[in-house]
């Protein structure tokens, strides 16, 4: 049996400056083939492969089940892929998991008929299940007992079978096989690169910020791999591709302090020469841990802050203090680690004033780089059953997600910079204006060109990173001239990226004998 395992693009067609690997359908991949099944992965999204691209690669390598991994931004690209592939191969299975699909279950089959079954939670487990199933049987029948598994019955009726529990002994999983995908691909501005690599530690999250929705994906308790596991991953990668860059995309790297001084110091230990990245909270530290993790390879750790003002904090349940914010940043540029610290620009109860507040925190803390987020109430978070509530977003929003090339560039709608489909809508304040407003704030500061043009000195690798951002962050070089063409969002493009196969309050469903517009050319 062969499985085709994609993660699709979120811009189809543009390909993305920074970005790292598709990790969840590469641990499927390394469990599957270590039971046998041959795997292909595509990363379509580090590729800015076209829907028809995608289509094409993963015909060529004429597997037996094809399953797309996404993320909710991803879900366009996923469902007018799938429809493709059913004009062309109506027997070819389709599953459909990951993060949109944990968070929103049932849903996606009230958007199209185009794909089999779905899988909910994590996946590894449950794709050995589904593959020995069909090597033995037929659908759907051959999916009714295996737990973690959407689909229709013989009548049309969605089925919902148990979930499955988050597995504890994450060491039992197969290491990643990195050679699965092109690790000179991925670079990140934040790490020496390329290559730059993920790795998942630790799996699952115990705090309740109601714009998370990582509790819900990956559990509300931590699981560890062994720090002897972890550091072995770590070397082989080192050994086998020279991976120097590595980011650890554990939701809260440093919530168990005893395992990380232990994973340190058998790191140094190693003697390994990485620099790696991880998320955590400012809270979740001290300065005696952040020097060891400096000692062990620590480069950058990304804050997520969110809020500068105490009402906004209590509001998305950060549950963290404002000295403690200004006091981590102090330890971490003490000791010579870079910051890159988050914020959201949009979250309910804000106003003009807390979001200054906010602007003014990030310039006093002196994070190496700060990125404000327009808030976007996602599937599966309590911020999203509460906005809706408040009538702050529409309900289930990601039928109606599109991008605007004439309003926000990729990089903006990429990186969340754009107030669309999704975005919290407060009453009297403008969250794009602002999000500009607290880049250029911060960004255009003498302090900041003087850290950055030491940093660079030392480390002339993020050269390229600084003058990328610069181009975005500075108006002048978006300004049109006036005998310079306008570009025009293809509006057939965007009926066909919109939830495909139904039609929707806005959208009409589509014809089966419609050429795709990227065949019409």
């Amino acid at each position: 049996m062969k499985v085709s395992l994609v993660y699709p693009s979120t811009l189809p067609g543009e390909k993305p400056q920074y970005g790292l690997p598709p990790m969840g359908i590469l641990y499927i991949s390394a469990e599957l083939e270590r039971e046998g099944i041959e795997t292909t992965v595509l990363d379509a999204d580090i590729e800015g492969l076209t829907v028809k691209e995608t289509v094409d690669r993963i015909l060529a390598g004429e597997p037996d089940l094809v399953g797309f991994s996404i993320m909710t931004p991803q879900l366009p690209a996923c469902l007018e892929a799938c429809f493709w592939l059913k004009q062309i191969e109506p027997d070819l299975p389709i599953v459909i998991g990951g993060a949109h699909v944990s968070s929103t279950h049932t849903d996606v089959f009230m958007l199209s008929e185009d794909f089999d079954f779905a899988v909910s939670g994590e996946g590894e487990l449950t794709m050995i299940e589904v593959c020995k199933a069909m090597q033995g049987g037929t659908l759907p029948e051959c999916l009714k007992d295996i737990k973690g598994v959407i689909y229709k019955d013989e009548d049309g009726i969605v089925v919902t079978n148990p979930p499955r529990s988050f597995y504890k002994e994450l060491d039992d999983f197969a290491p990643i096989d990195y050679g699965k995908v092109d690790v000179m691909s991925y670079a990140i501005p934040t790490l020496p690169g390329p290559p730059v690599v993920g790795l998942m530690i630790t799996r699952g999250c115990p705090f309740k910020c109601t714009y998370c929705d990582a509790p819900t994906t990956t559990g509300k308790k931590i699981r560890f791999h062994s720090p002897e596991r972890a550091v072995a991953d770590i070397v082989r990668l080192h050994e086998e591709f020279g991976v120097r860059g590595f980011s650890f995309r554990d939701s809260t790297f440093t919530a168990k302090k005893k395992w990380v001084v232990e994973f340190c110091e058998k790191l140094i230990e190693s003697g390994v020469d990485i620099a790696w990245r991880c998320n955590t909270r400012v809270d979740c530290v001290t300065e005696e841990l952040l020097a060891l993790m400096k000692r062990a390879g620590c480069h950058t750790i990304n804050f997520g802050v969110e809020s500068g003002h105490p009402v906004i904090l209590e509001r998305i349940k950060k549950n963290v203090e404002i000295d403690q914010i200004i006091r981590a940043h102090e330890w971490t540029n003490k000791l010579g680690i870079r910051t890159y610290t988050t914020f959201l620009v949009g979250s309910p109860g804000e106003t003009d004033e807390t979001i200054q507040t906010t602007i003014d925190l990030a310039k006093r803390a002196r994070p190496s780089m700060a990125m404000f987020f327009v808030t976007i109430g996602y599937p599966g978070t309590e911020m999203y059953t509460e906005a809706v509530k408040e009538g702050l977003v529409e309900p289930r929003w990601w039928h109606t997600q599109g991008w605007d090339d004439t309003k926000n560039t990729a990089f903006e709608k990429r990186w969340g910079w754009s107030a669309d489909a999704g975005a919290l809508t407060i009453p009297g304040f403008d969250a794009e204006g602002w999000q500009k407003r607290a880049t250029r704030q911060f960004y255009l500061r003498p302090r900041f060109f003087w850290d950055t043009l030491i940093f660079t000195l030392k480390n002339p690798y993020f050269l390229k990173h600084a003058v990328t951002l610069a181009l975005e962050v500075l108006p002048l070089q978006k300004l049109r001239l006036p005998f310079q063409a306008k570009r025009r969002v293809n509006e057939q493009q965007k009926i066909y990226s919109q939830c495909p196969s139904e039609p929707t309050k806005e959208y009409r469903a589509r014809n089966p004998e419609e050429k795709s517009p990227a065949d019409a050319g």
